[in-house]
């Protein structure tokens, strides 16, 4: 007999947490309350899909959650910190072996509170511009703990789930992300002067076609290179790239920053991705306005964490041992100074709050935040542009001179006139939404 759909989610579930001990009845009694949780949904919402509630990281720690209550002992089980609400793990150090007596076991860094309200932020998103896809994650930049992760896909279901929703696949052309590790390379190397004049529009000093901002070559006329990057201007970073950084430097700071290997997360099948070819000038320019190379959700996260944790870089995970120092079990390295970390954070505070910032509207009322989107016109294998398909993102922080927490919206091939109705009636209500949210039950925590 074929397994059934929640068969294989606990068989998925007990392989990615070994330590899990769970009788054959008791199992059966985790897949009959899956199944009355799939009623529930039908009911609910009216809908016959359940499957991106549990889907993915959802589906192994939305299990994990109503595993509790049939674990063989308490005794053998650590309380694990979730906005108020219970959640518990098996005894296991931060590898997954078993706990050594008199240690603290690790316990599940997901806030249920977050993930219940990221999941309900995403329902929203697919009702208003029914995507092919949506990917949303929460973490703490300080310690890399991964807050809230959920993905669904269009016919309500993550591709699959077995390989970590969409959060550890790689997909084409980072933007935003790569376009932050940019500007911190070249802040790091002296290569860039916020007061330096070019000329906007179109670029033609690369051999091949020319570089072009995206308002079609119109640009902004003379203007300042930090003008140029909170306009996301794309002659700004190639200039920057080809006449200053060049492209084997910058190669260095994206393998710094942590693409092209896969972050480590436990539990997660991830990618590697693919490092931007930078052989030739042309290509080199346009990886640093992001188009080039493939990145995992999971590596744009740690590497827009390291700005924001003042250029160190940690490593996301979704165990903590508690009464361990996380800072220094999970830093992976300092990829730039924490003066350079510094300037960065301030340009991205002035891409969302700065007239000139092509961020308006991605901030929240009477708190700072730092973030940066990205629209990439999707292709097809030959590299042929597909007409009115986008995937738009938005990467950010806040508070940007403290920062509790770092949000990561992804919306695939949205269903509305991107070109008409602009980027941020697309990406920027869910990215508030996600961001305030969040940032909010943070601080409420901290303060008890």
């Amino acid at each position: 007999m074929t397994p059934s759909f929640e068969e294989k989610q606990v068989s998925s579930l007990l392989q990615s947490f070994p330590t899990l001990r769970m009788e054959e009845e008791k199992q059966r009694e985790v897949i009959q309350q899956l199944r009355r949780e799939k009623e529930l949904l039908k009911k609910r919402r009216g809908r016959a899909a359940y499957r991106y509630v549990i889907g993915g990281v959802a589906a192994l720690l939305g299990m994990l959650w109503f595993a509790s209550p049939f674990l063989p002992s308490p005794s053998t089980l650590a309380p694990a910190h979730s906005g108020g609400q219970s959640t518990q793990a098996a005894r296991a150090d931060v590898n997954g072996q078993p706990a050594e007596a008199g240690k603290e076991a690790a316990v599940l860094t997901i806030d249920a509170q977050i993930q219940t309200s990221i999941e309900q932020t995403i329902a929203k998103t697919f009702d208003a511009v029914h995507p092919e896809r949506m990917t949303v994650i929460v973490s703490d930049p300080g310690t890399g703990e991964i807050l809230a992760i959920g993905s669904r896909s269009k016919n309500g279901a993550t591709d699959d789930a077995e390989r970590f929703a969409a959060a550890g696949k790689a997909q084409p052309n980072p933007g935003a992300a790569y376009q932050i590790v940019t500007l911190a390379a070249a802040i790091q190397e002296g290569k860039f002067d916020p007061r330096e004049i070019y000329e906007s529009g179109t670029y033609k000093g690369i051999p091949g076609e020319p570089i072009k901002d995206f308002n079609n070559g119109i640009g902004w006329g003379k203007i300042t290179f930090l003008e140029g990057f909170l306009r996301s201007s794309n002659v700004a970073f190639a200039k920057l790239v080809h006449e200053r950084l060049h492209g084997d430097t910058l190669l260095e700071y994206f393998e710094r920053f942590g693409f092209g290997r896969e972050t480590g997360m436990e539990a997660a099948n991830e990618e590697a991705g693919k490092l931007p070819n930078m052989d030739e000038p042309r290509k080199a320019a346009l990886a640093a306005t992001g188009l080039g190379g493939a990145a995992t959700p999971l590596q744009q996260m740690a590497a827009v964490g390291a700005i924001a944790n003042g250029g160190k870089l940690m490593q996301p995970h979704l165990y903590k041992q508690a009464g361990t120092d996380e800072h220094n079990r999970y830093m992976v390295r300092q990829v730039v100074s924490e003066e350079t970390a510094r300037k960065v954070r301030d340009i991205l505070e002035s891409v969302v709050a700065g007239e000139r910032g092509s961020g308006i509207g991605l901030g929240l009322p009477n708190v700072t935040v730092a973030a940066k989107h990205s629209v990439v016109e999707k292709t097809d294998p030959k590299g042929k542009a597909l007409d009115g398909k986008y995937t738009v993102s938005v990467i950010g922080f806040a508070p940007s001179d403290q920062p509790k927490v770092l949000v990561y919206v992804e919306i695939d091939e949205p269903q509305s006139e991107l070109p008409v109705v602009g980027w941020k009636k697309v990406v920027a209500p869910p990215f508030q939404e996600v961001l305030g949210n969040s940032l909010q039950h943070v601080q409420q925590l901290q303060k008890r």
